[in-house]
């Protein structure tokens, strides 16, 4: 077997990469266009390295990792990924992708590692463990079919919008909402909303700058964004992303506002996109959460989603190296 070269990965590989993350999780195709994005959209702050894997003339896998500022990381965690074409699957090689791009992450001064990856991946799963990993926690996949489903989530949504909108609360996408400073109030609904989402490691606050360069993403749309108002004031929002080249159709987030909770806005928004989403003609979508978020893992039972295989975030403490 020829022996395995990495490179460093340019903006000009986005395409490639795609290609090969797409073929290392076929269930999970990922986008030419958005792969690019992001990579021309880094988070202020945050250290990236991309790296592409070859054997011979082939490429067969996609490594990376990324960090925040270490100042706002009391773990000094850093996420590193290895994304190795499905057909190539063997725990000997994963563990050599892994070691190789641990030692990128480990120079920077990295103290735990974490990474992912799917509950259908037997010998990924395998390898991780062989490398002293843990398993930390389980994120739930979930799938509706919009084709079955779809006649009564519109009737749903109907009635959803009927009940919120008869306590004052307006149902609308971002594209109708007319208010010069809606992102900056979007942004505070994200910021006020997401340390609630159950995790282990620091969820760091995200620059307002960050945030509206993720709203203008190619996959988001603000005339699929909905929210909910109280007057000005957004206190719910949904949004499904919709990648231009390939894809499945994702919920982004939903959310609901720490003082409107309990009363049915995070279905009724969410149910407005699905809703939108069905009268588009989208035969199905996905979303995932977290194993304890109990409140979303309701909604969507009721709603009808389907189990599917999740991913599972794995831990590594290890020794710095770095500065």
């Amino acid at each position: 077997m020829s022996p395995v070269t990495y490179r460093p990965a340019t903006l000009e590989d986005a395409e490639l990469a795609s290609d090969v993350m797409s073929a290392a999780s076929p269930f999970l195709p990922q986008d030419p266009v958005l792969t690019r994005f992001r990579w021309e959209n880094p988070r202020l702050g945050y250290v990236y390295t991309r790296f592409l894997a070859f054997r011979q003339d082939r490429a067969i896998a996609v490594l990376g990792s990324v960090h925040a500022p270490w100042e706002k990381l009391p773990s000094r965690h850093c996420e590193v990924e290895v994304w190795l074409d499905r057909a190539l699957h063997e725990r000997h090689l994963v563990e050599e992708l892994y070691r190789w791009i641990e030692t990128k992450a480990i120079e920077q001064g990295a103290l735990l590692l974490l990474t992912y990856c799917g509950e259908d991946e037997p010998e990924v799963l395998a390898a991780l463990q062989a490398l002293g990993y843990s398993r930390e926690r389980t994120e739930k996949l979930w799938e509706l079919d919009l084709i079955t489903r779809g006649p009564a989530l519109v009737e749903q949504a109907a009635a959803a919008r009927s009940q919120v909108e008869g306590e004052g609360i307006r149902l609308l996408t971002v594209a109708d909402w007319d208010d010069p400073d809606a992102l900056r109030k979007l942004y505070d609904l994200n910021e006020r909303t997401v340390q609630d989402v159950p995790h282990t490691l620091t969820i760091v606050r995200e620059q307002f700058e960050d945030f509206e360069k993720r709203a203008q993403a190619p996959d988001r749309r603000s005339d699929r964004w909905w929210i909910g108002l109280d007057g000005d004031r957004p206190v719910a929002m949904s949004f499904l992303k919709f990648p231009p080249v390939r894809g499945m159709i994702w919920t982004g987030y939903t959310c609901t506002d720490p003082g409107y909770r309990r009363r049915g806005l995070a279905r009724a928004v969410k149910l407005q996109s699905l809703a939108q989403a069905v009268q588009l003609g989208v035969p199905v979508v996905r979303t995932d959460n977290d194993s304890e978020n109990a409140p979303m893992l309701h909604i969507n039972e009721a709603l009808g989603y389907v189990r599917r295989p999740g991913f599972v975030e794995h831990h590594k403490r290890v020794e710095s190296q770095g500065a």
